[in-house]
């Protein structure tokens, strides 16, 4: 992301007279949903992100916003596939009339998704990259998934994620335009939205999510790691994930996880080493009382010193291998994979929270904090609240979104900005496509 969208991007919300409410169910409700879709959320952003410049073109062959797929789950559990649209105001309509809790958005296809069943031949031609990371897959946290605080205070982890997948992405690929946006509870998602990301092919696709994640050895827990490690994976021990661990993972709560501070923690990390004599020396140790005094990062010191003892040279990976299972992003590879998976819209709202889906810097994400995104009863507050004073002053500015009265605003010009400068990278191409071709017309 360039150093212009990062600086635009918030990492806190302004100062409001309002905050999330602890009753969750204040934060959504249909009323406030069909204000949402009706009045703030972003229709012409989307189909101009969706369309990548082709959005104003009338041929359908030409116009990649006609052949996208969108999908819409209602709030009574009704899935409806294969839907599309031809401009930003068809979909606000019909956003506004069906009123889905959820918003997926698939594949561009070989003609207009509505019309899938016309054709013999219908299938994805263009795909974001993308990557869905849930904290339901990382058990070592012991998190309650199903508690919204429990969540929040998880988010160091998604943090890290983004971080080490968006330096990866960058530095190894040489990808430029990666979006990163909040699942509105528990999770984070990537896209991936480079030209040459978006026609990978799937075989292309698994090879990408692959490098991303690392395997586990099922019989130890421990991350399988060839000697030496590779670059891109060293660089991220480094400079991300062993920082992390002692910081943040080790360091007791409320600050950290304390992963070592109980038993069953210990006894998770020691049963990684496969060796049961130092398993049984460091329970032995770590329970006496010298042990129970003993901080996360004094533990784990005495453990990497004694398994590169000589007699347990064997286990002298075991720092990364045990390291890497409990801070190494962990990826839904399937969603990564396919061409055809569908994933969750930014700006969708999550109807457990009422959060809306918004854009997170990559490399600032330490400073998002899950617990201040705007909900639906936040933003319907901010649009009451201006519309009374520019009522009490008379001000009459028309011409300002309603998105931008809300605390919304601050996502949205980050959004645009991420929009601008993808949309530079397009032109940029097709006139490198037009020089080459040109070029190619002289030759004989």
């Amino acid at each position: 992301m360039s150093a212009e969208v990062a600086s635009s991007m918030p990492v806190e919300e302004p100062a409001a007279s309002t905050k999330p409410s602890g009753d969750l169910q204040s934060e959504f409700s249909p009323e406030l949903l069909r204000l949402y879709y009706d009045r703030i959320f972003p229709a012409q952003l989307m189909c101009r992100w969706l369309g990548y410049g082709t959005h104003n073109e009338t041929v359908t062959a030409d116009n990649l916003l006609h052949r996208r797929e969108f999908s819409f789950t209602t709030g009574d559990d009704v899935y409806i596939r294969y839907l599309s649209y031809e401009n930003a105001e068809e979909f606000r309509k019909d956003l506004c009339k069906k009123l889905p809790y959820k918003i997926d958005i698939g594949a561009v296809f070989s003609a207009p998704a509505r019309d899938h069943k016309k054709f013999k031949l219908f299938e994805p031609l263009q795909r974001e990259f993308l990557i869905d990371i849930d904290l339901t897959d990382y058990e070592f946290l012991d998190c309650d998934v199903k508690k919204i605080e429990t969540c929040d205070r998880c988010w160091p982890i998604m943090a890290l994620a983004a971080r080490v997948l968006n330096r990866i992405l960058t530095e190894d690929f040489g990808f430029e335009h990666l979006l990163f946006v909040y699942s509105g509870r528990r999770g984070l998602h990537c896209w991936g939205c480079d030209t040459r990301a978006r026609v990978m092919s799937n075989e292309v696709r698994s090879g990408v999510a692959d490098y991303l994640t690392p395997k586990l050895n099922a019989a130890t827990g421990r991350l399988s790691i060839s000697q030496p490690m590779h670059p891109s994976l060293r660089r991220a021990f480094v400079e991300d994930l062993e920082p992390f661990f002692k910081e943040t993972l080790l360091k007791s709560a409320p600050e950290g996880f304390g992963v070592l501070d109980d038993e069953s923690g210990q006894a998770r990390l020691l049963g990684m080493l496969g060796d049961e004599n130092v398993k049984d020396h460091f329970v032995g140790e770590w329970g006496r009382a010298r042990g129970a005094a003993m901080s996360g990062a004094e533990k784990w010191a005495a453990l990497v010193k004694h398994v590169h003892k000589p007699t347990t040279r064997a286990l002298s990976l075991v720092r990364d291998e045990s390291l890497g299972p409990v801070t190494v992003p962990r990826l839904d590879v399937n969603v990564s994979k396919g061409m055809n998976h569908l994933l969750k819209s930014p700006w969708c709202v999550h109807p457990k929270t009422g959060r809306v889906c918004v854009p997170v810097d990559a490399e600032r994400a330490d400073a998002f904090d899950p617990s201040q995104v705007p909900t639906l009863r936040m933003v319907a507050e901010d649009l009451d609240r201006y519309h009374k004073e520019g009522a009490a002053t008379g001000a009459d500015e028309a011409f300002v979104k309603d998105i931008s009265r809300t605390r919304l605003g601050t996502y949205e010009a980050a959004f645009d900005a991420f929009l601008r400068k993808l949309e530079a990278s397009i032109r940029a191409e097709r006139v490198r496509a037009m020089a080459a071709a040109k070029a190619n017309s002289f030759d004989f």
